[in-house]
């Protein structure tokens, strides 16, 4: 009876799907329609746009935008409707104490408990519209996002199994790495995003916040465009030994480490597609930034290999080799 009984057990609400959206989605798309729609309509259904302030005019105007915004940015997986909530959020606030003020007589503790009172509701709107945000973007990129890595992949394999066992494991110069060295390094940077994936630890986030804030607004947006890395240095758990001892190894480490952890975040995708992962200079960024971030990584590393091989190594390289 326990056994059968199983079969008919209920999921929880948060599972619920309706029409192929979580069930809470929909409430979320409908209130944001709603309040998109009324907050328009208050401005211009009625008229009444002559009678309240243009500074309170301006905020509802775009609350009712943004919130239409949202809704359809959910809906279709387009990235900027994450500007759209965050202007949602940010004109509620500023809006909401303002208003307060178009009542006469209204004294200050009403204006901050009005702005309170904005800024309570829009952090669960942040909050799960973020989420719902992601996923959407997550489901609409997945598959250009892994087709770019592929193509990344493959360019750096192609590269790496052309090499002889001396330019292996030659270096540049003293500071850099070989190509045996880099291919353990994106082993490892696979390895642990896959694990990050099942649920183990996450990497230490290295900036400040105020560097970071910086990080994500300047740098980020440049690096999964193509633009060359800055230089940082690697966390310690994705320094790398010695590596492989020959490129046929190095491929099939590569190719190993590299599949599996497209395979967890694609089980991650399927699963919890508002899921993000920790970089470590970055932040947390969302799967879809995440998978391009890593053909970007290796297209990073693509270069330094052709640019090892290019030239002879140093002196002093050579040296350190030796030693």
């Amino acid at each position: 009876m326990m056994a059968r009984a199983s079969r008919f057990r209920i999921p929880p609400p948060s599972d619920w799907i309706l029409f192929g959206r979580p069930a809470g989605e929909w409430v979320f798309l409908a209130v944001m329609s709603l309040v998109g729609v009324n907050e328009l309509w208050s401005l211009f259904g009625r008229g009444t746009v002559a009678a309240i302030r243009q500074s309170v005019a301006v905020g509802r105007f775009t609350m009712g935008v943004t919130a239409i915004g949202v809704v359809v940015s959910t809906i279709i997986g387009w990235r900027n409707g994450l500007r759209f909530l965050w202007l949602f959020a940010a004109a509620a606030c500023i809006t909401a104490p303002l208003a307060a003020r178009e009542f006469d007589d209204t004294p200050p503790s009403d204006l901050v408990m009005a702005a309170l009172a904005a800024l309570v509701i829009s952090v669960p709107v942040l909050w799960y519209g973020r989420r719902r945000m992601h996923a959407a973007i997550t489901q609409r990129l997945w598959s250009a996002m892994l087709a770019e890595h592929a193509a990344a992949a493959d360019e750096f394999a192609a590269t790496i199994g052309a090499l002889t066992a001396e330019q292996w494991t030659a270096r540049r110069d003293p500071e850099a790495w070989s190509p045996a060295e880099i291919t353990d390094h994106l082993a490892r940077t696979y390895s642990q995003y896959a694990g990050e994936a099942r649920g183990k630890n996450s990497l230490r986030i290295r900036l400040r916040f105020p560097m970071l804030v910086l990080a994500r607004a300047f740098v980020k947006p440049r690096l999964l465009r193509g633009a060359p890395f800055p230089k940082a240095k690697a966390p310690r758990p994705l320094r790398p030994g010695a590596g492989p001892e020959t490129p046929a190894d190095g491929i099939a480490l590569f190719r190993a480490t590299g599949t599996a952890c497209l395979c967890d975040l694609g089980l991650l995708a399927e699963r919890r597609p508002y899921r993000q992962l920790v970089h470590p200079y970055l932040g947390a960024l969302p799967l879809y930034d995440m998978v391009r971030f890593a053909a970007q990584h290796v297209r990073h590393h693509h270069r330094q290999v052709l640019a090892a091989i290019a030239a002879p190594p140093s002196k002093e390289a050579s040296n350190v080799i030796a030693s």
